[in-house]
């Protein structure tokens, strides 16, 4: 393995130029997303997430230099079979490996949001936003068309031909221009009239670009209006809007609107949460209708294994690239073996928790409870493991005691046995690194988990880990030792709480309003904590998120989050602003005990749990009413005295 580069700290979409380079690291287990019984021409496919979340790197694949590189080399490498497979299915390829598809990244910089702060009319600034995007919207795809094609760009694009219907569209300055040359050079003149209106500090409502609110230059790529050579275009036109987040918010709503209501080709949107309105947040999540397919990453991979998968797939073909014939398996580097170090501690820890369930409780009643403990053959640190279980089980059974004023029966083997399950060993190890700082957060599984679905953070989560992997490999080299490389738990869980101090102290200078936000999440997490440590586990492993009622989120989101001063007002801007930066995740819909009584769970960023020493499952939480979160939005809130509706 080569030591001197961290693999996870490339990043495919934008800081890796080569195309080989990007297809190797690329996973087309991504490509999931993508249903097949769902459409996915001829709509609008809207694509969101937090940042990192994997929105460009997903774009790219589908332009020409990178569908070509697949055809003309996916027999030959084998990385490439899989993705090449599953473009297939989505109707990529034709028999012959000809892609079918004409595809054109279109990235909005800065350079459109600036015009929001031209001192001109606000028709003019409409004006030039849309005819700058048609002119880069045309110029792209003909570029690629050429690139499809095997067409030398832009000599021999008199090829084309671009036969508009007049009855079809509105106000086009290219309806009497059907030549691909002409056009090209239109918009090249065009584009350059831009820039000098841009530039000029005294423009004016004089201007000499085309007077254009509209996206015509989707019309004049309709299928049915281009030819090549005389004869008609067989292959898809695909226009992918990439960081619309980037638009000021009047550019990205008369844009969206446009895009639905005049769609000819078809049409990818990808953009961050952060570009949403609050309400738009709130009510986030997967649609599909007649209009639009809207697919939010971070809740797609949520469901199930998806996301672990996934991970390890992109963690694989990151170590491939410098492996040099060791494994390419994330996992294999990660041990899951306490060290043999902690075997001392763990005796000690072992008798303070004796102590504890012989003075709290009646020793008479759990005698045959603890001398099951007493018989346990196993590790040191398997053993403390158990006796903790048995002091969670015995408080929960002392609970019910007291409530049904029972003190004395005498329980039993069977007893202790059919009280135990899984869920309370995993509340046990969380316990215990809790009260004794035993590691918890280690293994893949968990690293995974930590992502919170956005693989940004999983490949942060990743380097930082590597970075150690590759200290040990040092190490191995420099001793000479012959036994496989890899990480303890000890400083795996190290490592994972040194990252999260420092995504914390981020926050800082990433999120607006960061003062009120970090106060909101503290709170929520030591809610979460006190929940979670109570001595009997009652929710083991233990919670990591809270919920409010679907009609208590109605009132956010149709009320509160529109008017400054309807009283909720600040908790539904904290909650959204939380969502769209990825500290905070949601399930809508969660139905808990009759009907009608379905919930909104609102969960931490799993990298945050370790912050407050929380587990990485979903499913538990606990219920809060709206004037309960108001008061997380300050420092201090008094969790104890709110009142609780489960």
């Amino acid at each position: 393995m080569r030591i001197d580069i961290n693999p996870f700290f490339s990043r495919p979409s934008e800081t890796i130029g080569a195309d080989d380079k990007f297809i190797q690291l690329f996973s087309p287990d991504v490509l999931e997303i993508f249903d097949t019984n769902k459409p996915l021409w001829d709509i609008v496919n809207i694509i969101r997430s937090s940042p990192g979340g994997g929105k460009t790197t997903l774009l790219r694949l589908f332009t020409p230099d990178i569908l070509l590189r697949i055809k003309n080399k996916q027999k030959d490498e084998h990385h490439l079979t899989d993705i090449y497979k599953k473009l297939k299915l989505l109707g990529i390829y034709d028999e012959k490996d000809n892609p079918l598809l004409i595809g054109t990244h279109i990235p909005f910089t800065n350079e459109y949001s600036t015009l929001e702060y031209l001192k001109i009319d606000e028709a003019v600034k409409n004006h030039l936003f849309f005819s700058l995007l048609n002119t880069r919207i045309i110029l792209s795809i003909l570029y690629s068309l050429c690139k499809i094609k095997d067409l030398e760009f832009p000599t021999e694009l008199d090829q084309i031909i671009i036969n508009q219907n007049p009855a079809m569209t509105g106000y086009n300055p290219l309806r009497n221009i059907s030549n691909g040359k002409k056009i090209y050079d239109w918009c090249c003149e065009n584009e350059e009239k831009i820039c000098n209106d841009i530039d000029n500090i005294s423009l004016t409502d004089t201007h000499e670009v085309d007077k254009s609110i509209e996206l015509y230059a989707l019309h004049l790529f309709d299928q049915k209006n281009v030819l090549l050579n005389g004869s008609p275009l067989k292959e898809k036109i695909l226009v992918m809007l990439d960081d619309v987040h980037n638009l000021s918010s009047n550019q990205r709503e008369v844009l969206m609107k446009n895009i639905i209501d005049r769609r000819h080709v078809n049409i990818w949107v990808a953009e961050r949460l952060q570009a949403l309105s609050m309400e738009e947040i709130i009510s986030e999540g997967n649609i599909v209708n007649r209009d639009f397919v809207l697919v939010n990453l971070e809740q797609f991979w949520s469901k199930g294994t998806k996301f672990q998968k996934f991970a390890s797939s992109v963690a694989e073909k990151r170590l491939s690239t410098i492996a040099e014939g060791e494994s390419t398996n994330l996992s294999s580097y990660l041990s899951e073996i306490i060290d043999k170090d902690y075997n001392d501690d763990a005796k000690k820890h072992i008798e303070t928790i004796k102590n504890r369930i012989n003075s709290n409780f009646n020793r008479r009643k759990y005698s045959k409870w603890i001398e099951t403990r007493e018989k346990y053959e196993g590790s040191e640190i398997e053993t403390l493991v158990e006796w903790k279980r048995l002091e969670i089980l015995i408080y929960r059974d002392h609970g019910k005691d007291q409530q049904l004023l029972q003190f004395d029966d005498f329980l039993d083997e069977d007893d202790l046995e059919s009280k135990d399950d899984s869920e309370i060993e995993n509340g046990a190890k969380l316990f215990l690194h809790e009260e004794f700082k035993l590691p918890y957060y280690y293994g893949f599984q968990k690293i995974s988990r930590l992502s919170s679905s956005n693989i940004e953070q999983f490949l942060n989560i990743s380097g930082k880990l590597f970075e150690a992997i590759s200290t040990n490999q040092l190490k191995k080299i420099s001793q000479n030792k012959s036994q496989p490389v890899s990480i303890s738990p000890k400083k795996q869980d190290q490592l994972i709480k040194k990252l999260t101090a420092e995504k914390w102290k981020e926050l800082d200078i990433r999120v607006p309003s960061a003062v009120q936000i970090k106060i909101f999440l503290d709170n929520i997490g030591d809610f979460c904590r006190e929940e979670t440590f109570k001595p009997n586990a009652w929710n083991s492993p233990g919670i990591n998120a809270i919920a409010i009622t679907m009609y208590d989120r109605a009132i956010l989101k149709d009320k509160a989050i529109n008017d400054v001063n309807h009283p909720m007002h600040q908790l539904a801007k904290c909650i959204a602003i939380c969502v769209a930066y990825n500290l905070l995740d949601f399930r809508l819909n969660y139905k808990q005990g009759s009907p009608g009584n379905e919930l909104m769970v609102i969960y931490l960023n799993r990298i945050y749990c370790a912050k407050y020493n929380l587990p990485l499952n979903n499913g538990k939480f606990k219920s809060r009413k709206l004037v309960d979160l108001k008061q997380f939005l300050f420092r201090g809130s008094d969790h104890k005295n709110n009142t609780l509706d489960l």
